[in-house]
Protein backbone atom coordinates (compact mmCIF):
# COMPACT_ATOMS: atom_id res chain seq x y z
CA UNK A 1 0.00 0.00 0.00
CA UNK A 2 1.65 3.35 -0.85
CA UNK A 3 0.58 6.25 1.75
CA UNK A 4 0.26 9.85 0.63
CA UNK A 5 2.52 12.73 2.47
CA UNK A 6 -0.48 13.27 5.07
CA UNK A 7 -1.22 9.75 5.71
CA UNK A 8 2.74 8.71 6.29
CA UNK A 9 3.74 11.42 8.57
CA UNK A 10 1.68 11.30 10.99
CA UNK A 11 2.57 7.55 10.88
CA UNK A 12 6.42 7.96 10.95
CA UNK A 13 6.27 5.77 14.64
CA UNK A 14 4.56 3.03 12.98
CA UNK A 15 7.05 2.65 10.21
CA UNK A 16 10.22 3.06 12.79
CA UNK A 17 10.84 6.22 11.39
CA UNK A 18 10.10 8.43 14.12
CA UNK A 19 13.58 9.27 14.58
CA UNK A 20 14.74 11.21 11.91
CA UNK A 21 15.77 14.45 12.48
CA UNK A 22 13.66 17.43 12.39
CA UNK A 23 14.48 21.19 12.34
CA UNK A 24 10.76 22.13 13.43
CA UNK A 25 9.49 22.86 16.81
CA UNK A 26 5.50 21.74 17.22
CA UNK A 27 3.75 23.80 19.38
CA UNK A 28 0.53 24.20 20.56
CA UNK A 29 -0.73 27.35 21.57
CA UNK A 30 -3.64 29.98 21.84
CA UNK A 31 -3.47 32.24 18.68
CA UNK A 32 -0.67 34.49 17.42
CA UNK A 33 2.27 32.26 17.64
CA UNK A 34 1.63 30.63 14.11
CA UNK A 35 2.00 34.38 12.69
CA UNK A 36 5.29 34.76 10.71
CA UNK A 37 6.63 37.49 13.12
CA UNK A 38 6.91 34.98 15.45
CA UNK A 39 8.10 32.14 13.45
CA UNK A 40 10.75 33.48 11.51
CA UNK A 41 12.15 35.79 14.00
CA UNK A 42 12.56 32.56 16.21
CA UNK A 43 14.37 30.87 13.16
CA UNK A 44 16.24 33.60 12.95
CA UNK A 45 17.61 33.49 16.70
CA UNK A 46 17.50 29.73 16.56
CA UNK A 47 17.75 27.90 13.64
CA UNK A 48 14.66 25.97 14.21
CA UNK A 49 11.18 26.64 12.73
CA UNK A 50 8.28 26.85 14.59
CA UNK A 51 5.00 24.46 13.46
CA UNK A 52 1.82 26.04 15.87
CA UNK A 53 -1.45 24.60 16.38
CA UNK A 54 -3.83 26.82 17.47
CA UNK A 55 -6.30 26.39 20.27
CA UNK A 56 -9.43 28.26 22.14
CA UNK A 57 -9.86 25.50 25.20
CA UNK A 58 -7.32 25.10 27.70
CA UNK A 59 -8.60 21.65 28.37
CA UNK A 60 -8.92 20.62 25.22
CA UNK A 61 -5.41 21.72 25.03
CA UNK A 62 -4.09 19.80 28.08
CA UNK A 63 -5.95 16.70 26.78
CA UNK A 64 -3.92 16.84 23.63
CA UNK A 65 -0.27 17.44 26.04
CA UNK A 66 -1.39 14.37 27.96
CA UNK A 67 -2.63 11.77 24.74
CA UNK A 68 -0.71 13.01 22.20
CA UNK A 69 2.83 11.65 23.58
CA UNK A 70 6.27 12.64 21.85
CA UNK A 71 4.14 14.56 19.20
CA UNK A 72 4.20 18.49 20.83
CA UNK A 73 7.33 20.53 22.03
CA UNK A 74 5.81 23.30 23.16
CA UNK A 75 2.69 24.35 25.29
CA UNK A 76 1.12 27.31 25.27
CA UNK A 77 -1.86 26.94 27.84
CA UNK A 78 -3.34 29.58 30.51
CA UNK A 79 -3.12 30.24 33.95
CA UNK A 80 -3.33 26.87 36.00
CA UNK A 81 -2.79 24.04 33.34
CA UNK A 82 0.71 23.58 33.45
CA UNK A 83 1.64 23.90 37.28
CA UNK A 84 -1.57 22.12 38.11
CA UNK A 85 -2.24 19.17 35.39
CA UNK A 86 0.38 18.59 33.09
CA UNK A 87 3.59 18.99 35.84
CA UNK A 88 1.99 16.50 37.96
CA UNK A 89 1.44 14.00 34.93
CA UNK A 90 5.14 14.04 34.24
CA UNK A 91 4.51 15.73 30.81
CA UNK A 92 6.17 19.17 31.61
CA UNK A 93 10.16 19.67 31.44
CA UNK A 94 11.76 21.57 34.22
CA UNK A 95 14.06 24.32 33.08
CA UNK A 96 17.29 24.83 34.43
CA UNK A 97 17.37 26.99 36.92
CA UNK A 98 20.89 28.98 35.97
CA UNK A 99 19.79 29.92 32.77
CA UNK A 100 15.53 30.64 33.47
CA UNK A 101 15.33 31.64 37.04
CA UNK A 102 16.22 35.81 35.92
CA UNK A 103 12.76 35.57 33.76
CA UNK A 104 10.44 34.63 36.92
CA UNK A 105 12.93 36.77 39.41
CA UNK A 106 12.76 40.22 37.29
CA UNK A 107 9.00 40.37 36.79
CA UNK A 108 8.25 43.40 38.31
CA UNK A 109 5.81 43.58 41.47
CA UNK A 110 2.83 44.84 39.90
CA UNK A 111 2.46 41.49 37.78
CA UNK A 112 4.65 38.97 40.06
CA UNK A 113 0.97 37.38 40.71
CA UNK A 114 1.53 35.54 37.42
CA UNK A 115 4.72 33.99 38.49
CA UNK A 116 2.82 31.33 40.96
CA UNK A 117 1.66 29.57 37.65
CA UNK A 118 4.98 28.39 36.53
CA UNK A 119 6.73 27.53 39.43
CA UNK A 120 5.80 23.91 41.15
CA UNK A 121 5.42 23.64 45.24
CA UNK A 122 9.33 22.53 44.85
CA UNK A 123 10.29 25.83 43.62
CA UNK A 124 11.19 24.14 39.90
CA UNK A 125 10.51 26.22 37.07
CA UNK A 126 7.73 24.65 34.82
CA UNK A 127 7.54 27.55 31.81
CA UNK A 128 7.66 31.25 31.29
CA UNK A 129 4.35 33.57 31.98
CA UNK A 130 3.51 35.81 29.17
CA UNK A 131 0.77 37.62 27.47
CA UNK A 132 -1.65 38.17 30.10
CA UNK A 133 -5.12 40.96 31.40
CA UNK A 134 -8.65 40.65 32.42
CA UNK A 135 -11.01 38.99 30.09
CA UNK A 136 -14.54 39.55 30.85
CA UNK A 137 -16.75 41.85 28.61
CA UNK A 138 -16.29 44.29 26.16
CA UNK A 139 -18.56 47.15 24.84
CA UNK A 140 -18.93 49.91 22.59
CA UNK A 141 -18.78 53.05 24.88
CA UNK A 142 -20.60 55.10 22.99
CA UNK A 143 -23.89 53.04 23.81
CA UNK A 144 -22.83 51.98 26.89
CA UNK A 145 -20.93 53.72 29.19
CA UNK A 146 -17.50 52.42 31.02
CA UNK A 147 -19.18 53.21 34.72
CA UNK A 148 -22.52 51.27 33.76
CA UNK A 149 -20.46 48.70 32.40
CA UNK A 150 -18.19 48.33 35.40
CA UNK A 151 -20.71 48.20 38.00
CA UNK A 152 -23.48 46.00 36.19
CA UNK A 153 -20.63 43.79 34.67
CA UNK A 154 -22.41 40.37 33.59
CA UNK A 155 -26.17 41.69 34.77
CA UNK A 156 -25.91 44.02 31.68
CA UNK A 157 -27.80 40.13 30.06
CA UNK A 158 -30.83 40.54 32.46
CA UNK A 159 -31.20 44.19 31.22
CA UNK A 160 -34.75 44.00 29.28
CA UNK A 161 -33.36 47.28 26.77
CA UNK A 162 -30.29 45.11 25.93
CA UNK A 163 -32.10 41.76 24.74
CA UNK A 164 -30.70 41.01 21.33
CA UNK A 165 -28.19 43.76 21.69
CA UNK A 166 -25.21 41.34 22.53
CA UNK A 167 -23.05 38.31 21.27
CA UNK A 168 -21.78 35.59 23.00
CA UNK A 169 -17.77 34.95 22.36
CA UNK A 170 -17.46 31.00 22.57
CA UNK A 171 -14.45 29.94 24.63
CA UNK A 172 -16.15 27.56 26.72
CA UNK A 173 -13.87 27.77 30.01
CA UNK A 174 -14.49 31.47 29.97
CA UNK A 175 -18.45 31.44 29.39
CA UNK A 176 -18.67 29.05 32.28
CA UNK A 177 -16.29 30.96 34.51
CA UNK A 178 -18.32 34.09 33.39
CA UNK A 179 -21.52 32.67 33.81
CA UNK A 180 -20.91 31.15 36.95
CA UNK A 181 -19.93 34.79 38.02
CA UNK A 182 -23.53 35.91 36.75
CA UNK A 183 -25.23 33.09 38.66
CA UNK A 184 -23.89 34.62 42.01
CA UNK A 185 -21.28 31.37 42.01
CA UNK A 186 -17.84 30.62 42.83
CA UNK A 187 -16.72 28.52 39.63
CA UNK A 188 -12.94 27.67 41.41
CA UNK A 189 -15.38 25.68 44.06
CA UNK A 190 -17.32 22.29 44.06
CA UNK A 191 -21.06 22.83 43.14
CA UNK A 192 -23.75 21.27 44.51
CA UNK A 193 -27.41 20.68 42.74
CA UNK A 194 -28.55 24.23 43.54
CA UNK A 195 -25.93 25.96 42.63
CA UNK A 196 -26.01 23.56 39.37
CA UNK A 197 -29.11 24.67 38.72
CA UNK A 198 -28.95 28.05 38.72
CA UNK A 199 -25.83 28.10 36.39
CA UNK A 200 -28.12 26.24 34.01
CA UNK A 201 -30.53 28.81 34.50
CA UNK A 202 -27.83 31.90 34.00
CA UNK A 203 -26.58 29.80 30.77
CA UNK A 204 -30.29 29.29 29.30
CA UNK A 205 -30.88 33.02 29.80
CA UNK A 206 -28.02 34.05 27.61
CA UNK A 207 -28.57 32.46 25.18
CA UNK A 208 -32.17 33.09 24.66
CA UNK A 209 -31.08 36.99 24.86
CA UNK A 210 -27.89 36.63 22.75
CA UNK A 211 -28.24 38.40 19.61
CA UNK A 212 -25.20 36.06 18.56
CA UNK A 213 -22.70 33.30 19.52
CA UNK A 214 -19.40 32.59 17.35
CA UNK A 215 -16.13 32.11 18.60
CA UNK A 216 -14.67 35.11 16.11
CA UNK A 217 -13.64 37.81 17.98
CA UNK A 218 -12.92 39.80 15.12
CA UNK A 219 -16.53 39.25 13.19
CA UNK A 220 -17.58 40.37 17.41
CA UNK A 221 -15.69 43.67 16.87
CA UNK A 222 -17.03 44.50 13.13
CA UNK A 223 -20.29 43.53 14.76
CA UNK A 224 -19.63 45.88 17.69
CA UNK A 225 -17.94 48.95 15.34
CA UNK A 226 -21.19 48.63 12.80
CA UNK A 227 -24.07 48.53 15.57
CA UNK A 228 -25.23 45.57 15.80
CA UNK A 229 -24.58 44.40 19.19
CA UNK A 230 -23.39 46.88 22.07
CA UNK A 231 -21.16 44.51 23.75
CA UNK A 232 -19.95 41.43 23.93
CA UNK A 233 -18.94 38.83 26.53
CA UNK A 234 -16.48 36.68 27.02
CA UNK A 235 -13.61 39.13 25.93
CA UNK A 236 -10.80 41.19 26.97
CA UNK A 237 -8.50 43.40 25.68
CA UNK A 238 -6.60 40.71 23.55
CA UNK A 239 -10.00 40.97 21.55
CA UNK A 240 -10.86 44.31 21.78
CA UNK A 241 -7.18 45.60 20.71
CA UNK A 242 -7.71 44.79 17.13
CA UNK A 243 -10.47 47.28 16.43
CA UNK A 244 -8.81 49.96 18.78
CA UNK A 245 -5.54 49.20 16.98
CA UNK A 246 -7.61 50.07 14.03
CA UNK A 247 -8.64 53.60 15.21
CA UNK A 248 -12.16 52.57 16.88
CA UNK A 249 -11.54 53.32 20.46
CA UNK A 250 -15.16 52.87 21.45
CA UNK A 251 -14.27 49.52 21.24
CA UNK A 252 -13.40 48.92 24.98
CA UNK A 253 -12.45 45.76 27.16
CA UNK A 254 -14.32 45.91 30.83
CA UNK A 255 -13.52 44.91 33.72
CA UNK A 256 -16.68 44.29 36.49
CA UNK A 257 -16.27 46.17 39.90
CA UNK A 258 -17.55 43.03 42.56
CA UNK A 259 -18.86 39.89 42.50
CA UNK A 260 -18.80 36.46 44.42
CA UNK A 261 -15.36 35.71 44.54
CA UNK A 262 -14.13 36.87 47.31
CA UNK A 263 -15.59 40.21 46.31
CA UNK A 264 -14.43 40.06 43.03
CA UNK A 265 -16.51 39.38 39.62
CA UNK A 266 -14.27 38.85 37.29
CA UNK A 267 -11.21 37.09 35.45
CA UNK A 268 -7.61 37.85 34.87
CA UNK A 269 -5.36 35.12 32.74
CA UNK A 270 -1.91 34.70 32.30
CA UNK A 271 -0.40 32.83 29.24
CA UNK A 272 2.38 30.06 30.32
CA UNK A 273 4.88 28.79 27.76
CA UNK A 274 6.49 25.22 28.67
CA UNK A 275 8.74 22.62 27.21
CA UNK A 276 6.83 18.94 26.49
CA UNK A 277 8.06 16.07 27.78
CA UNK A 278 9.11 13.41 25.83
CA UNK A 279 9.89 15.53 22.46
CA UNK A 280 11.87 14.11 19.76
CA UNK A 281 13.94 17.16 19.27
CA UNK A 282 16.94 17.63 21.50
CA UNK A 283 15.23 19.47 24.80
CA UNK A 284 17.66 22.62 23.83
CA UNK A 285 15.55 23.55 21.01
CA UNK A 286 12.75 23.76 23.42
CA UNK A 287 14.55 25.51 25.59
CA UNK A 288 15.34 28.03 22.68
CA UNK A 289 12.00 29.14 22.25
CA UNK A 290 11.28 29.79 25.69
CA UNK A 291 14.75 31.67 25.50
CA UNK A 292 13.23 33.62 22.24
CA UNK A 293 10.03 34.44 23.64
CA UNK A 294 11.11 35.76 26.94
CA UNK A 295 13.50 38.04 25.40
CA UNK A 296 12.81 41.61 24.33
CA UNK A 297 12.32 40.85 20.38
CA UNK A 298 10.10 37.77 21.48
CA UNK A 299 8.22 39.53 24.02
CA UNK A 300 6.91 42.29 21.89
CA UNK A 301 6.43 39.78 18.89
CA UNK A 302 4.08 38.01 21.03
CA UNK A 303 2.36 41.04 22.56
CA UNK A 304 1.77 42.11 18.46
CA UNK A 305 0.89 38.81 16.97
CA UNK A 306 -2.23 38.21 15.54
CA UNK A 307 -2.92 41.77 14.33
CA UNK A 308 -3.52 42.38 18.49
CA UNK A 309 -2.20 44.33 21.01
CA UNK A 310 -2.09 42.57 24.53
CA UNK A 311 0.26 42.85 27.51
CA UNK A 312 3.17 40.92 28.39
CA UNK A 313 4.62 40.09 31.80
CA UNK A 314 7.92 41.68 30.04
CA UNK A 315 6.65 45.22 29.26
CA UNK A 316 7.78 45.50 33.39
CA UNK A 317 11.18 45.69 31.96
CA UNK A 318 12.01 49.10 30.44
CA UNK A 319 13.64 47.69 27.47
CA UNK A 320 10.73 45.46 26.66
CA UNK A 321 7.87 49.04 27.47
CA UNK A 322 9.76 51.14 25.51
CA UNK A 323 9.41 49.39 21.99
CA UNK A 324 5.70 50.17 22.31
CA UNK A 325 4.41 52.99 20.70
CA UNK A 326 1.56 55.37 22.34
CA UNK A 327 -0.99 53.82 19.96
CA UNK A 328 0.02 49.74 20.94
CA UNK A 329 -0.11 51.20 24.90
CA UNK A 330 -3.52 53.18 24.14
CA UNK A 331 -5.22 49.80 22.61
CA UNK A 332 -4.21 47.88 25.55
CA UNK A 333 -5.40 49.76 27.76
CA UNK A 334 -2.68 50.77 29.74
CA UNK A 335 -3.20 53.30 31.90
CA UNK A 336 -5.92 51.21 33.74
CA UNK A 337 -4.58 47.99 33.24
CA UNK A 338 -3.85 48.22 36.95
CA UNK A 339 -6.83 49.32 37.99
CA UNK A 340 -8.34 46.56 36.48
CA UNK A 341 -6.18 43.55 37.58
CA UNK A 342 -7.11 44.74 40.87
CA UNK A 343 -10.84 43.62 40.54
CA UNK A 344 -9.94 40.55 39.01
CA UNK A 345 -9.65 36.97 40.42
CA UNK A 346 -7.24 34.35 39.13
CA UNK A 347 -8.11 32.09 36.48
CA UNK A 348 -7.88 28.46 38.15
CA UNK A 349 -9.16 24.94 37.74
CA UNK A 350 -13.49 24.33 37.83
CA UNK A 351 -14.26 21.38 39.82
CA UNK A 352 -17.41 20.53 38.31
CA UNK A 353 -16.15 21.27 34.83
CA UNK A 354 -17.17 18.30 32.59
CA UNK A 355 -20.99 18.98 33.93
CA UNK A 356 -20.93 22.91 33.88
CA UNK A 357 -19.44 22.15 30.17
CA UNK A 358 -22.41 19.97 29.16
CA UNK A 359 -24.81 22.74 30.75
CA UNK A 360 -23.15 25.14 28.26
CA UNK A 361 -23.24 23.37 25.49
CA UNK A 362 -26.87 22.40 25.71
CA UNK A 363 -27.82 26.13 26.10
CA UNK A 364 -25.64 26.69 22.92
CA UNK A 365 -27.07 23.95 20.89
CA UNK A 366 -30.68 25.36 22.32
CA UNK A 367 -28.84 28.89 20.44
CA UNK A 368 -28.22 27.23 17.67
CA UNK A 369 -31.72 25.38 16.62
CA UNK A 370 -33.63 28.41 17.21
CA UNK A 371 -31.12 30.17 14.80
CA UNK A 372 -31.64 27.36 12.34
CA UNK A 373 -28.01 26.81 12.64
Amino acid sequence: MILSFFEWVPNLHRYGLSKIPRKTLSCLCWEGYQQPSVASLFRKASGYGLNSQTHISDYVAADKILTETGHWDLININTPFVRDVLSPAGCIHRLPPDRFSKYIDLIEPPYRRFAAACVDAAGNILGVPQRFGPFNLVVNMRRISIGMATDQGFNLVHDPALKGRFGILSYDEFNIMHIALNAGLNPFIAMEDMALRRFSATAMLWHSAAAFVSDDHMQMNAMLIDGAIDFYLSGGIYTASPARLAGHEEVYAVTPANGPVDGKGAVAFVEINAVVNHSALPVAAAEAFIDFIAGDEGAFAASNAAGACNPVVQMGRRSVKARFSSAQLKAMQWDTLLNDLSSCAEYALIPNYTALKQILHDARNAYDSKAGN
